[in-house]
């Protein structure tokens, strides 16, 4: 499911689609009427997020925040264990750099993918995701859905435009 955050108004107009294209076709116009709209694909498909979501997502924000915590703990942990418990062997120093490589480095691996794990679920609105508007079961098997929100006044026109998109079938559903 890729699209806008939330539906607007009472109702949502369904469109489901065969062609990748024409779905394509639709979401751009959609999108520069500014409308709420859901897409739904049977398969991930680049071209559906290009369109969606032309800018990078900010998961990679949280992922680079967690490895530098990560890093900076791992050290950190390494750090003030030798220094809480000395242990001098020959002429060594207790902080030895290298010798903490490692610990940083599982540190860094471990706090970077927590956060990505974080950054997807707040990206993808965990509560949201049990309240699909408009789904068919038809879009995770071979079609292709787009979920448009209207208003009463909008709702003939966006039937119209989802039909001559080359939409299979047009359905208004009630928005929950």
């Amino acid at each position: 499911m890729i699209g806008a955050e939330k539906m607007s108004g009472s109702n949502v107009v369904v469109g489901v689609y065969t062609y990748l294209d024409d779905v394509l076709n639709a979401v751009e116009k959609i999108k520069e009427a500014e409308l709420d709209y859901r897409v739904f694909s049977p398969v991930a498909r680049h071209e559906i997020e290009e369109v969606t979501f032309p800018e990078k997502s900010n998961v990679r924000r949280f992922t680079l925040t967690g490895g530098i915590l990560g890093c900076t703990f791992g050290f950190g942990l390494a750090i003030l264990c030798s220094l809480d418990w000395p242990m001098r062997v020959s002429s060594k120093p207790i902080v030895s750099i290298p010798a903490f490589f490692p610990v940083g480095y599982e540190c860094t691996i471990l706090f970077a993918a927590l956060a990505t794990m974080l950054g997807i679920l707040h990206f993808c609105r965990l509560p949201d995701l049990l309240r699909k508007v408009g789904y068919d079961p038809r879009f995770s098997e071979d079609k292709f859905g787009l979920v448009v929100g209207s208003t009463h006044e909008q709702l003939d026109e966006i039937q119209q435009f989802l039909k001559e998109s080359g939409a299979d079938e047009v359905d208004v559903r009630e928005a929950l």
